[in-house]
């Protein structure tokens, strides 16, 4: 066991110096990378079209997640009320009833 976390330890060690090395490089590389990119009159247009899409369609979004939020808190309440009656005894159904057949 002791073993394992020392070779772990070593590992996280290695990998940390070995990273740090090529990783300012690499990360500044990619930085540029993501710069141009987002930079670009392409993407900006693209990005600009996307937003529109979701500004037009977020309220019909928001009503169905409404919709939804409510059924779902609804069917809560029913099946938490009908645990709550199997559990205290009391029954929606008819006491009338013979449920034995």
């Amino acid at each position: 066991m002791m073993k394992g976390r020392l070779l772990l330890a070593i590992g996280i060690g290695v990998g940390y110096v070995l990273g740090s090395r090529a990783g300012r490089q690499s990360y500044e590389s990619l930085t540029r990378c993501v710069q141009d990119l987002w930079g670009d009159p392409r993407v900006r247009a693209r990005v600009s079209k996307v937003e529109d899409s979701v500004k037009e369609k977020a309220p019909a979004a928001q009503d169905k997640a409404e919709q939804v939020l409510k059924a779902v808190g609804e069917k809560s309440k029913k099946v938490g009320d009908e645990v709550k009656a199997k559990i205290t005894g009391d029954s929606a159904e008819d006491p009338m009833e013979d449920s034995h057949g």
